[in-house]
């Protein structure tokens, strides 16, 4: 009865647009990336308490392929080439209080497309999207070998 339910959603939200294949990858949206909760657990060893992720099913189907996601880059560094990509621009982006974990993939791009992207620059990428529930130290997705589109 769960694979018939999950069955129907993954139906239903292709039809919708949420979920397509192009080219052999995944086109995720920040719907289906928003099929997460998150419970808090206090660390010892860093004396903070931070969010645990409890990924939904429709999300883990996603874990480890090779996926597109499109959204607006936002510089961590000075340089900025090492950014996220996030649903909201930088104004009300994750960091600014106007989302969640959620709203945020770290971009770790392939060397030879490594170059600087301008902030709030709208960009599509393609790579393997990685999930870590634990997000003490580092982001709860992260997209790896990853090149624009």
């Amino acid at each position: 009865m769960k694979k018939m339910r999950l069955l129907f959603f993954l139906m239903t939200f292709s039809m919708l647009g949420v979920v397509d294949t192009v080219r052999g990858q995944e086109v995720l949206d920040w719907v289906t990336l928003a099929d997460v909760k998150f419970k808090k657990e206090y660390s010892e060893e860093l004396m903070l308490e931070y969010d645990v992720a409890t990924f939904g099913n429709l999300i883990k189907e996603f874990d480890g392929k090779e996926v597109q996601i499109s959204g607006y880059v936002i510089a961590l560094d000075a340089l900025g080439v090492s950014f996220v990509l996030s649903r909201n621009p930088n104004a009300t982006c994750f960091f600014c209080g106007g989302g969640g974990p959620e709203t945020i993939v770290d971009i770790k791009v392939k060397p030879k497309a490594l170059k600087r992207y301008k902030m709030d620059e709208r960009k599509t990428f393609k790579g393997i999207l990685k999930m870590y529930p634990d997000n003490s130290g580092s982001f709860i997705y992260l997209l790896t070998e990853a090149e624009p589109i």
